[in-house]
């Protein structure tokens, strides 16, 4: 094989120009994350490290710590070259040059070649995610890993235009439990829903656009952990796996390829790298990380959970209030006055976490690490995560450090500025599928007509759908 990509598990892939790596992607090597909830479905053999390890060049699309992740990034050698998105905030690379790495950040949309015949294209967005086009001696590659397109749909199509369709791949996250999903009612009793209620469109939605974007082949990733704390091992029947993938995939003009391959890019031949896609579930364990449910917040610490929530200016126009339940003691911190709306109407989001990992979110400010752990219990109160609470308080203020209006306002300037259609694009987008949909769908229910308009809508999109499947 002369260039020949390597998907190792999760999001770290390799690519190779002849015996060389020269580039590999998000380093998740060994051990867990998200608080000791997740572990890499397969882990990685020695060979499969030092290969990664050897690459010329290692590309960090984001500060999740499935991508970006401590204990793997010690496993690399000091002045390792590392290519980093050109992110609103300058964080992840001041952290890494600390570490001692060699940092080199990618302009938007910009060539950078790793080697005499194969380059990449970077592009970060507003999410604070990034996606990374390889070309290797023309074939082309697109790692969107778990970003959104962010109004990138058209470059893209316009791009892989310019190569065979056979020689071209997408590579994506397609799951339903990559996010917050662990929602109770106020009995604290679950909202989740039966596994599969959701699989299949989630697999329709990723096989949509890898057909819209006229790529040839699909390839699984960024998607392959297994849940191993004893708190969070439930959410394990709602990953999409293999089977999942095969059953459900609805676009055959795109070939499906299935994770932990090399894939030879002259020829399009897959090999696999495991004889069996069954998860190791010997990693799970009967313990809840470094958690103790049962322990309990001191006054102090209470303050810092107060300093932390009022941090996030920008979600007090969203949500009244915020709760925290530790250790049995709920504690409510207002944002907005309690006599601005009636009590039952008033906004809120209620967490029921474990101490040690609440305190390390404090600390460093990553909501997200809590959402997506799937340990952590959330109440919805008059509102819901998405499309305000989430992106600002995880996205746009964890990652981005954005908490004020002011911030919030060149945050938003210097993305319309870069590529104005396809944030306006991208915004549209949201406000269509977490606000105009949703209303539609609850007015379509009250009016007893949400079957045939769903029908319809699934078949306006070309999903293979049967009338007697359209039931929820």
């Amino acid at each position: 094989m002369e260039h020949r990509f390597e998907t190792l598990g999760n999001a770290s892939v390799i690519v190779f120009d002849g015996d060389r790596p020269v580039i590999a992607t998000d380093p998740w090597l060994t051990g867990t994350c998200y608080f000791g909830s997740w572990a890499l479905d397969h882990p990685l053999t020695e060979e499969q490290i030092e290969r990664f390890k050897a690459a010329d060049y290692i590309w960090i699309s984001h500060g999740h710590p499935d991508h970006l992740h401590d204990e793997s990034l010690a496993l690399l050698p000091q002045g390792k070259k590392v290519l980093l998105p050109d992110h609103y905030n300058s964080e992840i690379a001041a952290h890494l040059r600390e570490l001692g790495f060699d940092v080199t950040i990618l302009a938007y949309r910009q060539w950078f070649r790793v080697s005499d015949t194969v380059r990449v294209l970077c592009m970060d967005n507003m999410n604070q995610d990034a996606m990374l086009v390889i070309e290797a001696d023309g074939a082309l590659i697109i790692d969107m890993n778990d970003s959104p397109l962010s109004g990138e749909l058209g470059f893209l199509r316009r791009l892989v235009r310019r190569y065979p369709r056979e020689r071209t791949y997408l590579l994506a996250l397609c799951s339903v439990d990559a996010d917050m999903f662990n929602f109770v009612d106020e009995h604290g009793r679950s909202l989740v829903g039966p596994p599969e209620e959701r699989k299949r469109g989630a697999i329709w939605s990723v096989a949509r656009t890898a057909e819209r974007m006229g790529v040839g082949s699909f390839c699984c990733s960024s998607s392959q952990h297994i849940y191993v704390r004893a708190d969070s091992v439930w959410a394990n029947p709602y990953r999409i796996g293999w089977t999942d993938m095969q059953s459900h995939w609805s676009r055959p003009k795109v070939r499906l390829v299935e994770p932990f391959v090399t894939v030879d890019l002259a020829t399009g031949d897959c090999m696999r790298n495991h004889p069996s896609h069954e998860s190791d579930t010997t990693q799970i364990t009967g313990q809840t990380g470094d958690d103790d449910w049962s322990a309990r917040l001191s006054e102090a610490e209470w303050g810092q959970v107060d300093a932390f929530v009022r941090r996030f200016e920008m979600a007090q126009r969203h949500v009244d209030f915020v709760e925290f339940t530790v250790g049995g003691e709920t504690r409510r911190f207002d944002l907005n006055r309690p006599d601005a709306r009636p009590e039952a109407k008033r906004r809120g989001v209620g967490f029921i976490v474990p101490k040690q990992s609440l305190m390390t979110t404090a600390e460093y400010g990553y909501l997200d690490d809590l959402l997506i752990g799937n340990f952590m219990k959330v109440r919805l109160i008059n509102t819901t995560l998405y499309p305000r609470f989430t992106p600002l308080v995880a996205k746009v203020g964890g990652n981005a450090k954005v908490y004020t209006r002011a911030q919030y306002r060149a945050f938003m300037r210097r993305y319309l500025l870069r590529n104005p259609l396809g944030t306006i694009e991208y915004r549209l987008g949201i406000e269509m599928n977490y606000v105009i949909v949703p209303f539609i769908r609850s007015l379509a229910e009250s009016l007893g007509v949400k079957r045939p308009l769903k029908y319809l809508y699934r078949s306006m999109l070309g999903d293979p759908l049967k009338r007697q499947d359209v039931g929820n």
